[in-house]
């Protein structure tokens, strides 16, 4: 009985939806950063970009880099679940996520979190992967004044 348990378990977990952990480099990239003011993109979409999914203390985590600069999401769960994710700094619940925009410049970087916004996970059943729409905004405080950026982006992981 123990062994046809154990062999049930196996193969029930063998048909779990879940995200691999994997690089992968993609053509374009799926992020945008634009100024409010300007529009100015930081991430350059014509360029290749690395997507990034592992896990940090079994913590699921997706960030995306391009040529030095990063953008992070810090999911509080282990799988990702179809729905609305909250973006919040400092942020522990289930349906709330951390995300942050760094970059390096030189022998310095600097790390911004993105301080709010949503983002909303479905799964495809046909082509068989997540999708991930990210629509924040940061809010960027230098000396006296506030820059405020959008960042947004369309993400598919296996």
């Amino acid at each position: 009985m123990r062994i046809l348990s154990i062999i049930i378990l196996v193969l029930i977990s063998f048909n779990v939806q879940a995200q691999e952990e994997r690089d992968s480099t993609l053509r374009n990239c799926p992020v945008f950063i634009t100024d409010t003011v300007s529009s100015n993109n930081f991430f350059i979409e014509a360029r290749p970009a690395i997507l990034k999914v592992y896990r940090v203390k079994g913590k699921l985590t997706v960030a995306v880099d391009q040529k030095g600069q990063l953008v992070s999401l810090y999911f509080h769960t282990k799988r990702l679940k179809t729905g609305s994710y909250s973006i919040a700094p400092g942020s522990r619940g289930s349906k709330e996520v951390e995300a942050i925009y760094s970059f390096r410049s030189g022998e310095q970087a600097s790390y911004i979190p993105i301080s709010s916004g949503k983002i909303d996970v479905s799964f495809d059943k046909d082509k068989d992967h997540w999708v991930l729409k990210l629509n924040g905004m940061i809010a960027n405080l230098v000396e006296r004044s506030v820059t405020y950026y959008k960042a947004y982006g369309t993400l598919y992981l296996k």
